[in-house]
């Protein structure tokens, strides 16, 4: 028998210590494939559980067989047992029962896979599926969305009844089963891909379609943060042109890349962009799963990444959705990092050298990210530069720690590592570069010329960025299942990479909120809890991965009780994930704000009307309709032309009219200078006469107002402006009075509508 040469040999042990399939004629692990640590340790004899055979491969020329999928149906070679602490010793040794030629390695270490070594349709695929898979997919659930919710607006559903609540109950019982039951499928059917891409565009959709079934307007309707997002909308809907969603005059601060696109959505169906905001919303809650599950699928066995998908969307639903496009990313976020680090390569003797798609992955997530929502591209940068220092330490020291023996024939330099790492680094850096620039160059080139603030949006510490989250600790389905994933992180952390990744992303979520607690003291936070969505997805994937491989390890040990465990485990499987459904909205409103769902009802649209019955007229905005037709008959301009100063900001949602001044500070342009304008405001309000003050507004160094809607009582003309009180929660609000005689000049044009007075400039 010839005998194995050195490093094959090597390589051979590691595939099958790890179960993967080797490549034929030389026993070389596939170059995308993870498990080195558990080779190396088994290689210089780690105590291990006694083990078993596997696998046989033949090294001179014959092809490699793979038992490890279906013992039952193959014929098990041989064996002969081999202590752990021996394996390393083989060489070409010729056991009994076996072959010439052939070595039989028997290696199991009783730990499950993340990754197992399948060939079959359920085999989780290589990362160049990718480049067709994620933009089909999301292709895929947006109109499998789309369709459900325009099925859904079509029920006779009574408004304010418990009839949606019951219909939803119903088909989340229904959905849930079925995408259970492609869990439980032994062989995964082709046909079963684009089915799974289906149910979870519906999981994310149905919950919120049946919820706001009625409702013109998304989650909060045009209050809170929604109006800002709406009114951003409908400014890139005018025109593709990158611009601020309020300010005329200067490029966006806030990332333009989710808006822009929905505004191409709200052009393509002809729809009002406020009116397209809440199927764009829901088609993006929709997208989210489905881009996990495609994703968490070269990480795991597809039934496995169907599972992780369900919680990931069920989370989602759960506390993210206020604010969709965020969620998108911290969706996605979690699998690419555990294929970054999975995927990394190193020039050492113990793990195959794998290629670059993985650092472009991640370069075109990151750059997403900064197009999106810049806060988790500054937390997922931090997350790569980790995974790379880590990862250059670790083959550093395999390098570091050769065998004695003889030395190889090509040394790796102790640098080489560290340059690997580094370089797959900078090449992720460099494919998210581009992308960002798309959004960011505007704001950039401007604030080069352009004297600006800090960061606005940081002075904002509501109760939830106050405290550390431990969502482990509640007494609930969730936190149950939290919990489960804290116990399997802990008890899994050596042995298994998912677990490493999920660890460190939950600790960096951690380290985000005790950072942001010091930046206090340079007057900013980093919106900390902008980050617990992304806590929150890693607690119950591991929990899920936990709760599978202790299933497995029950149906294996108790053989005779297998059909007991899988009914059992589907039942309960079932309920939780029924549980988590059906408090939907309670959790969202825990986690955001009371009365998310009645204020969309309770939002009047452009003509006045609401989803509630019995449109009330003393609500200022059921004067809607009356106020926007009287603007365009004084401005006789488009609204995009017309720069408005009001404290009725539902008028800038509805129509894409410039603000001076914006409603909160958290929402300001730094180009901007929010408090300079609020001075300025004060001080036309103080002016003697209608030249004094038309004087101010030509002298202004900002784009003038030229349409005022003010709210008219009998000491004046009122509007209300917020003013900065942080770190105080939100902001406090001054009525500053404008004497009505000031715009008794010719100039102006005056109309009152119900309990406001609308005064343009001619």
């Amino acid at each position: 028998m010839l005998p194995v040469p050195a490093a094959p040999r090597q390589r051979l042990i590691h595939a099958c210590v790890d179960r993967q399939p080797v490549h034929r004629g030389t026993g070389l692990l596939p170059a995308d494939q993870p498990g080195a640590r558990r080779a190396r340790l088994a290689a210089r004899g780690t105590r291990r559980p006694q083990p078993r055979v596997v696998a046989t491969a033949r090294v001179d020329g014959a092809a490699a067989s793979d038992q490890t999928r279906s013992p039952a149906r193959h014929q098990a070679p041989r064996s002969a047992r081999i202590p752990a602490g021996q394996v390393a010793s083989l060489n070409g040794a010729h056991l009994p029962g076996q072959p010439g030629g052939s070595v039989a390695v028997l290696i199991d270490t009783g730990v499950a896979e993340e990754k197992p070594a399948a060939r079959g349709a359920d085999a989780a695929p290589g990362l160049g599926r990718l480049v067709w898979q994620v933009p089909t997919s999301a292709v895929v659930a947006g109109f499998v969305s789309l369709a459900l919710q325009w099925c859904v607006a079509r029920l006779p559903i009574p408004t304010g009844s418990n009839v949606a609540d019951a219909v939803l109950n119903l088909t989340s019982v229904v959905l849930l089963a079925a995408l259970l039951g492609l869990v439980a499928v032994r062989r995964w059917a082709g046909w079963a891909t684009s089915l799974v891409w289906a149910g979870l565009s519906a999981l994310g959709t149905l919950p919120l379609a049946f919820l706001l079934h009625g409702s013109k307007f998304y989650l909060f309707g045009l209050s809170g943060d929604q109006f800002f997002r709406t009114q951003y909308l409908t400014r890139l809907a005018d025109s593709p042109a990158l611009s601020d969603g309020n300010y005329a005059e200067f490029p966006p601060y806030y990332p333009a890349g989710w808006f822009w696109v929905g505004a191409r959505f709200a052009n393509l169906i002809g729809f009002p962009a406020w009116a397209a905001y809440k199927p764009w919303a829901i088609i993006t809650m929709a997208v989210a799963p489905v881009l996990a599950f495609v994703l968490w699928s070269v990480v795991v066995r597809r039934p496995v990444a169907l599972l992780l998908a369900v919680l990931c969307g069920l989370v989602g639903l759960r506390v993210a959705a206020y604010e969709p496009y965020s969620w998108v990313v911290a969706a996605v976020l979690v699998p690419i990092s555990v294929i970054v680090w999975q995927q990394r390569a190193t020039s050492g003797e113990n793990r195959p050298r794998t290629g670059w798609g993985a650092p472009i992955l991640a370069g075109l997530c990151l750059g997403v990210c900064a197009a999106v929502y810049t806060l988790l591209a500054f937390f997922f940068g931090a997350v790569l530069l980790t995974l790379a220092a880590a990862a250059a330490i670790a083959d550093y020291r395999t390098t570091r720690q050769q065998p004695a023996g003889p030395s190889p024939a090509h040394p790796v330099p102790g640098w080489k590592p560290i340059w690997t790492a580094t370089s797959r680094f900078l090449v992720s850096c460099a494919v998210a570069t581009p992308l960002a620039l798309l959004v960011w160059t505007p704001y950039l080139m401007r604030a080069l010329v352009t004297p600006h603030e800090g960061n606005p949006a940081g002075h904002f510490l509501p109760e939830a960025g106050a405290f550390l989250p431990t969502p482990m600790m509640e007494l609930s389905v969730s936190g149950l299942v939290c919990l489960m994933g804290a116990v399997w992180l802990l008890w899994s952390w050596r042995r298994s990479e998912v677990a490493q990744v999920l660890g460190l992303l939950i600790l960096g979520c951690y380290l985000w909120y005790l950072s942001s607690t010091l930046a206090l003291s340079v007057g900013t936070t980093l919106l900390a809890f902008r980050a617990e969505p992304v806590l929150l997805t890693c607690l119950v994937c591991a929990g899920a991965l936990g709760a599978w491989e202790f299933a497995r390890w029950a149906a294996s040990a108790w053989q005779q009780h297998r059909a007991a465990f899988l009914r059992t485990g589907f039942a309960l499987t079932l309920l939780a994930l029924l549980a988590l459904s059906q408090t939907i909205p309670k959790a969202l409103e825990d986690a955001v704000t009371p009365g998310l769902f009645t204020q969309a009802y309770a939002t009047y649209d452009d003509t006045g009307h609401r989803a509630a019955p019995e449109p009330n007229h003393e609500d200022g905005p059921a004067w809607n309709g009356e106020l926007l037709a009287t603007l365009d008959q004084l401005t006789r301009t488009p609204p995009r032309d017309t720069v408005m100063l009001t404290s009725e900001t539902q008028l800038l949602a509805l129509r894409p009219y410039r603000g001076f001044q914006t409603v909160v500070k958290a929402y300001a342009n730094p180009l901007a200078d929010y408090d300079e304008r609020r001075v300025l405001i004060d001080s036309w309000a103080r002016s003697a006469g209608p030249h004094e003050l038309l004087t101010a507004l030509d002298r202004s160094r900002f784009a003038p107002p030229t349409a005022f809607v003010f709210t008219r009582q009998a000491d004046g003309l009122h509007i209300t402006l917020s003013r900065d009180v942080f770190p105080q929660n939100n902001s406090a609000s001054d009525d500053v009075v404008f004497p009505a005689e000031i715009f008794t000049s010719p100039q102006f044009s005056r109309r009152d509508v119900g309990p406001y007075t609308v005064i343009t400039r001619r």
